[in-house]
Protein backbone atom coordinates (compact mmCIF):
# COMPACT_ATOMS: atom_id res chain seq x y z
CA UNK A 1 0.00 0.00 0.00
CA UNK A 2 2.67 2.35 0.82
CA UNK A 3 4.91 1.56 -2.33
CA UNK A 4 1.58 2.43 -4.82
CA UNK A 5 1.42 5.75 -2.57
CA UNK A 6 5.22 6.35 -2.94
CA UNK A 7 4.98 5.71 -6.72
CA UNK A 8 1.78 7.74 -7.40
CA UNK A 9 3.74 10.98 -5.07
CA UNK A 10 6.42 10.40 -7.16
CA UNK A 11 4.70 10.39 -10.91
CA UNK A 12 2.68 13.59 -9.40
CA UNK A 13 5.77 15.02 -8.61
CA UNK A 14 7.67 14.20 -12.10
CA UNK A 15 4.51 15.91 -13.76
CA UNK A 16 4.40 18.97 -12.25
CA UNK A 17 7.83 19.33 -12.72
CA UNK A 18 7.64 18.53 -16.50
CA UNK A 19 4.77 21.11 -16.73
CA UNK A 20 6.77 23.45 -14.86
CA UNK A 21 9.81 23.35 -17.00
CA UNK A 22 7.46 23.43 -20.49
CA UNK A 23 5.85 26.69 -19.50
CA UNK A 24 8.78 28.63 -18.38
CA UNK A 25 10.31 27.65 -21.42
CA UNK A 26 7.89 29.13 -23.60
CA UNK A 27 7.77 32.22 -21.05
CA UNK A 28 11.73 32.71 -21.39
CA UNK A 29 11.28 32.19 -25.34
CA UNK A 30 9.17 35.14 -25.49
CA UNK A 31 11.29 38.30 -25.65
CA UNK A 32 8.48 41.10 -25.25
CA UNK A 33 9.11 42.85 -28.75
CA UNK A 34 6.43 43.98 -30.84
CA UNK A 35 7.75 43.38 -34.59
CA UNK A 36 6.40 45.78 -37.88
CA UNK A 37 6.47 45.14 -41.28
CA UNK A 38 7.68 46.56 -44.37
CA UNK A 39 6.56 46.94 -47.59
CA UNK A 40 9.08 48.42 -50.34
CA UNK A 41 7.24 50.34 -53.05
CA UNK A 42 9.84 50.92 -56.24
CA UNK A 43 9.67 50.73 -60.10
CA UNK A 44 10.39 47.39 -60.23
CA UNK A 45 9.90 44.11 -57.87
CA UNK A 46 14.16 43.72 -56.93
CA UNK A 47 13.13 47.51 -55.05
CA UNK A 48 15.34 47.31 -52.06
CA UNK A 49 15.52 49.12 -48.73
CA UNK A 50 17.96 49.24 -46.06
CA UNK A 51 16.95 48.25 -42.44
CA UNK A 52 20.20 48.31 -39.85
CA UNK A 53 22.49 48.30 -42.93
CA UNK A 54 20.99 44.77 -44.53
CA UNK A 55 19.25 45.00 -47.43
CA UNK A 56 15.60 43.96 -47.54
CA UNK A 57 12.58 43.74 -49.92
CA UNK A 58 9.26 43.92 -49.06
CA UNK A 59 6.92 41.83 -46.36
CA UNK A 60 9.68 41.75 -44.23
CA UNK A 61 9.61 41.64 -40.35
CA UNK A 62 11.64 45.21 -38.33
CA UNK A 63 11.62 45.59 -35.01
CA UNK A 64 12.24 48.65 -32.96
CA UNK A 65 15.17 51.26 -32.73
CA UNK A 66 15.53 50.09 -36.89
CA UNK A 67 17.18 52.47 -38.71
CA UNK A 68 15.70 52.70 -42.17
CA UNK A 69 17.31 54.17 -45.32
CA UNK A 70 15.28 54.62 -48.54
CA UNK A 71 17.03 55.03 -51.99
CA UNK A 72 16.36 57.88 -54.01
CA UNK A 73 13.76 55.81 -56.65
CA UNK A 74 12.29 53.52 -53.89
CA UNK A 75 9.30 54.52 -50.94
CA UNK A 76 8.52 52.02 -48.46
CA UNK A 77 5.51 51.60 -45.82
CA UNK A 78 6.04 50.57 -42.47
CA UNK A 79 3.19 48.62 -40.56
CA UNK A 80 3.72 48.58 -36.93
CA UNK A 81 -0.10 47.73 -36.13
CA UNK A 82 -2.37 49.78 -34.03
CA UNK A 83 0.66 51.91 -33.13
CA UNK A 84 0.61 53.71 -36.58
CA UNK A 85 1.56 53.01 -40.49
CA UNK A 86 4.35 55.25 -41.79
CA UNK A 87 5.03 56.09 -45.79
CA UNK A 88 8.89 56.88 -45.87
CA UNK A 89 9.25 58.63 -49.20
CA UNK A 90 12.32 58.34 -51.46
CA UNK A 91 15.82 59.47 -50.14
CA UNK A 92 14.90 59.12 -46.41
CA UNK A 93 17.45 57.90 -43.25
CA UNK A 94 15.01 57.37 -40.19
CA UNK A 95 15.54 55.37 -37.06
CA UNK A 96 11.94 53.58 -35.98
CA UNK A 97 11.16 53.44 -32.61
CA UNK A 98 8.07 51.82 -31.23
CA UNK A 99 6.19 49.21 -29.09
CA UNK A 100 2.61 47.90 -29.34
CA UNK A 101 0.43 51.31 -28.60
CA UNK A 102 3.17 53.87 -29.62
CA UNK A 103 5.81 54.83 -32.24
CA UNK A 104 8.27 57.79 -32.57
CA UNK A 105 10.74 58.39 -35.49
CA UNK A 106 14.24 60.06 -35.68
CA UNK A 107 14.42 61.94 -39.11
CA UNK A 108 18.16 62.29 -40.28
CA UNK A 109 16.97 63.29 -43.72
CA UNK A 110 13.77 63.30 -46.39
CA UNK A 111 10.04 62.81 -45.38
CA UNK A 112 8.12 60.49 -43.23
CA UNK A 113 3.71 60.68 -43.93
CA UNK A 114 1.70 59.25 -41.13
CA UNK A 115 -0.66 57.12 -42.71
CA UNK A 116 -2.68 55.88 -39.77
CA UNK A 117 -1.99 55.98 -36.29
CA UNK A 118 -4.40 55.75 -32.70
CA UNK A 119 -1.97 57.79 -30.55
CA UNK A 120 0.20 59.91 -32.91
CA UNK A 121 3.26 59.29 -34.03
CA UNK A 122 6.29 61.61 -32.58
CA UNK A 123 8.78 62.40 -35.02
CA UNK A 124 12.04 64.35 -34.00
CA UNK A 125 13.98 65.99 -36.96
CA UNK A 126 18.05 65.88 -36.59
CA UNK A 127 17.17 70.15 -37.36
CA UNK A 128 16.33 69.61 -33.86
CA UNK A 129 12.34 70.18 -34.69
CA UNK A 130 9.81 67.49 -32.81
CA UNK A 131 6.26 67.29 -33.84
CA UNK A 132 3.58 64.59 -32.64
CA UNK A 133 1.63 64.11 -36.07
CA UNK A 134 -1.46 62.74 -36.06
CA UNK A 135 -3.11 60.43 -39.63
CA UNK A 136 -2.43 61.94 -42.63
CA UNK A 137 0.52 64.31 -41.48
CA UNK A 138 4.01 64.36 -42.54
CA UNK A 139 7.08 65.66 -41.31
CA UNK A 140 10.44 66.21 -43.35
CA UNK A 141 12.05 68.16 -46.64
CA UNK A 142 8.92 67.59 -48.40
CA UNK A 143 6.50 68.73 -45.52
CA UNK A 144 8.68 71.88 -45.55
CA UNK A 145 8.65 72.36 -49.17
CA UNK A 146 4.65 72.34 -48.81
CA UNK A 147 4.35 74.47 -46.18
CA UNK A 148 6.77 76.99 -47.97
CA UNK A 149 3.79 76.97 -50.57
CA UNK A 150 0.97 77.18 -48.57
CA UNK A 151 0.47 81.15 -49.36
CA UNK A 152 -1.13 80.04 -52.24
CA UNK A 153 1.52 79.44 -54.14
CA UNK A 154 3.21 81.40 -56.81
CA UNK A 155 0.14 81.79 -59.21
CA UNK A 156 -1.91 83.52 -56.87
CA UNK A 157 -2.04 85.98 -59.57
CA UNK A 158 -3.07 84.36 -62.53
CA UNK A 159 -6.51 83.26 -60.68
CA UNK A 160 -6.93 87.08 -59.47
CA UNK A 161 -6.62 87.93 -63.26
CA UNK A 162 -8.92 84.90 -64.51
CA UNK A 163 -11.64 86.34 -62.12
CA UNK A 164 -11.17 89.96 -62.68
CA UNK A 165 -11.46 88.79 -66.31
CA UNK A 166 -14.23 87.72 -65.98
CA UNK A 167 -16.26 90.23 -63.45
CA UNK A 168 -15.07 92.96 -65.99
CA UNK A 169 -16.87 91.19 -69.38
CA UNK A 170 -20.10 90.86 -66.96
CA UNK A 171 -19.82 94.33 -65.48
CA UNK A 172 -19.62 95.63 -69.14
CA UNK A 173 -22.19 93.64 -70.27
CA UNK A 174 -24.69 94.72 -67.83
CA UNK A 175 -23.97 98.41 -68.26
CA UNK A 176 -24.21 98.42 -71.77
CA UNK A 177 -26.69 101.13 -73.71
CA UNK A 178 -28.93 98.22 -75.64
CA UNK A 179 -30.59 95.41 -73.19
CA UNK A 180 -29.32 93.39 -75.86
CA UNK A 181 -26.08 90.95 -75.41
CA UNK A 182 -24.96 89.74 -78.78
CA UNK A 183 -22.83 86.81 -78.44
CA UNK A 184 -21.90 86.61 -81.88
CA UNK A 185 -22.97 85.34 -85.09
CA UNK A 186 -25.34 85.99 -87.38
CA UNK A 187 -26.19 82.96 -88.75
CA UNK A 188 -29.42 80.92 -89.92
CA UNK A 189 -31.26 78.95 -87.66
CA UNK A 190 -32.48 75.12 -89.07
CA UNK A 191 -34.89 73.97 -86.95
CA UNK A 192 -35.76 69.63 -87.13
CA UNK A 193 -38.99 70.15 -85.65
CA UNK A 194 -41.00 72.10 -88.60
Amino acid sequence: MKANLLIRKTISLSLTVAIMAAYSMVTLASNGKFAGEIRVIGSDRSAEVSVNGETVRSNRSIFSTSTIITPANVSAIVDLGSAGKLELAPGTIVRVSFDKDSASALLSSGTVNVLSTENGVQVDSADGTSKLLKAGESSGTAAKQQDDDNDGGSAWWLWALVFGGAAAGMIYVATKDSNRADLGGSGTVVSPNN
